[in-house]
């Protein structure tokens, strides 16, 4: 995978300052540190690794592109994935552990010297001895909230977000009501649409905290995971930020603003490297940020609605990309190969949902959990279902109260890092002013005979919506608020579908205008169910003799008193082969 990275680039034009002035004003003078002291003696050892680094930068081969995705003060942004992160070489290696080892040393004269405790960690977290620095920031005495801050980045970079959740809780709770502020706020992570509903209320008020909670839960790469991981990761960031704000880190001109925004909008640099050659001012240093990482916060559009929006309204690397995030659970993450469909229970929803990663390479190999999550409209949580064994494919089925939903169906096979989704929205069957509604259509393999309930069809059901051609295609659906034992017509039809709009529009259009592909069609009479307002049904539908393409199975029923009622779903006839 590739890395993000940032190239320094000094624009004298906009700053109005050369680079040796840069230099001149911002470096640190090794003179000024004072000798007689711990955190003296720390930021000369601290200086003197920094400058073994840069001397010692890896050389990027792929280069800095003719532009930049991001142009953020000094610094040229961009995403590339031509290369990975580039690892750091003999020296640097040696020099940190040489520095981790006086920076141990001098916490033994100055315990609780709060610049210390910092460095200590956050050089620790780089060279990835985790559980040695969780131990420093487990020990950390100081009286502010500055150790637990320290504590949470680290259970954060060790993927215990739960923990993580909770400890960066506690560290709002102790900060002033401005601080407090400006580590909520999220106006770096979202578009211009989104800022202008935020702005609405301020910080603190009800509303503003409401939002908050649900941009935070919204923008989570898997909702069967445990804790809020983005959320987690926003807060990490601001604790790396107080690391560096009086240690700077390897770019040459010390960490300001514009490497703040940085480190907050697309994380922190994790391998550092630089471009072949190099002026007077030294070379340029390129920062590698964590990969493959995906929009941190979701668009406008999906938030403003999220039951109305579609699977591309979720694209992880769809434009404008304000903010990213690299979730180190989902370095493969993929859209899922499913089939949903939702049935009425009293005031409730059924959601059942059929999937596949049998032809996923990374997939296929286990453990995975597999997890159904809906939500509902301004909701800052989900309905959930899940199965932590759960096998290649499989069904599972959730409640939630009956209206529009956000669904997400998630697989995730944790020791591939890797998962795959499918998150859009779902709605109830629209029907005005009628007695009769229907649930959506679910197809299934056939199996010897004609369900008459839900947990009949479901373990037969189609993991997508391709049905192989050489057998017939179950169709399954119920019908709510019959009269026991009306009399229904049922017409089932199959026709090709085409056009270059959308799905409603192409199957009506095939279904009514496009008689000459002779489609598959079904007539029956029959009596609604007896002792019940429900009426379940299950066909089988000779489509052996379509041709492999692109099909719309349209469901029509009527029944005295209303008008003709239409369900229809799209799939796809495929070869002789299983779905």
């Amino acid at each position: 995978m590739a890395p993000f990275r940032r190239f320094l680039v000094p624009i004298a034009c906009a700053i109005g300052l050369a680079p040796a002035a840069l230099a001149q004003r911002a470096l640190p003078n090794p003179a000024d540190f004072d000798r007689t002291t711990p955190e003296g003696r720390g930021r000369l050892a601290q200086y003197r690794f920094e400058e073994i680094r840069r001397r010692n930068l890896p050389v990027l081969r792929a280069g800095k592109p003719a532009q930049c995705d991001e142009q953020v003060g000094r610094f040229c942004y961009w995403y590339d994935e031509r290369a990975g992160l580039v690892p750091d070489l003999p020296p640097v290696v040696a020099a940190r552990d040489s520095l981790l080892a006086t920076l141990e040393q001098l916490a033994r004269d100055e315990p609780d010297n709060r610049w210390i405790i910092g460095q200590r960690v956050r050089y620790l977290a780089e060279a990835g001895r985790l559980d040695e620095a969780l131990g420093v920031a487990t020990r950390c005495r100081l009286t502010t909230w500055f150790c637990d801050a320290a504590v949470g980045f680290v259970q954060h970079l060790k993927g215990e977000y739960v923990a993580a959740d909770a400890t960066y809780e506690r560290v709002l709770r102790a900060m002033s009501p401005r601080d407090r502020c400006q580590w909520r706020d999220m106006t770096l992570y979202i578009d211009d649409e989104t800022r202008s509903v935020y702005r609405r209320a301020e910080c603190g008020q009800p509303a503003r905290l409401a939002y908050e909670a649900q941009l935070w839960f919204l923008s989570r790469v898997l909702y069967g995971l445990p804790g809020n991981d983005t959320r987690t990761e926003h807060f990490a960031r601001l604790t790396y930020a107080l690391f560096l704000s009086d240690a700077p880190s390897a770019h040459q001109y010390g960490f300001d603003n514009d490497e703040k925004e940085l480190a907050r909008r697309f994380g922190w640099p994790r391998a550092w490297a630089r471009e072949p050659g190099g002026g007077r001012a030294g070379p340029s240093v390129i920062g590698q940020e964590a990969v493959p990482a995906y929009r941190m916060i979701p668009p406008y559009a999906v938030l403003e609605n999220p039951a109305n929006s579609d699977s591309t309204m979720w694209a992880v690397q769809k434009p404008p990309v304000i903010a990213r995030y690299a979730p180190p659970y989902a370095k493969t993450l993929r859209m899922l190969r499913h089939q949903q469909a939702m049935f009425r229970r009293g005031d409730s929803a059924l959601v059942a949902v059929a999937w596949s990663v049998e032809d996923d390479s990374v997939l296929a190999r286990g453990p995975r959990t597999a997890t159904l999550a809906l939500v509902p409209r301004d909701s800052a949580g989900a309905h959930t279902a899940q199965r932590r064994d759960a096998g290649p494919r499989g069904v599972l089925t959730a409640t939630a109260p009956w209206g529009p939903l956000l669904m997400s169906a998630e697989v995730h096979a944790p020791e591939a890092q890797a998962a795959a989704r499918a998150r859009y929205g779902v709605r109830p069957p629209e029907a005005v002013g009628t007695r009769v509604v229907l649930s959506d259509l679910l197809f299934f393999a056939p199996f010897g005979s004609f369900p008459r309930s839900l947990p009949e069809v479901l373990p037969h059901m189609y993991p997508s919506e391709i049905a192989p051609a050489d057998r017939k295609l179950g169709v399954y659906w119920e019908a709510y608020g019959t009269t026991p034992g009306e009399t229904m017509r049922l017409t089932l039809t199959v026709a090709k579908e085409v056009g270059e709009r959308g799905l409603l529009q192409r199957g009506l259009q095939a279904l009514n205008l496009s008689r000459e592909a002779t489609p598959v069609k079904l007539i029956v009479e029959e009596p609604a169910a007896r002792g019940t307002t429900t009426t379940a049904r299950g066909v089988e539908l000779d489509i052996t003799t379509l041709s492999p393409g692109a099909y719309v199975v349209q469901l029509e029923v009527a029944v005295a008193g209303q008008y003709v009622l239409r369900a229809e779903r799209r799939v796809q006839v495929a070869g002789a082969t299983s779905p």
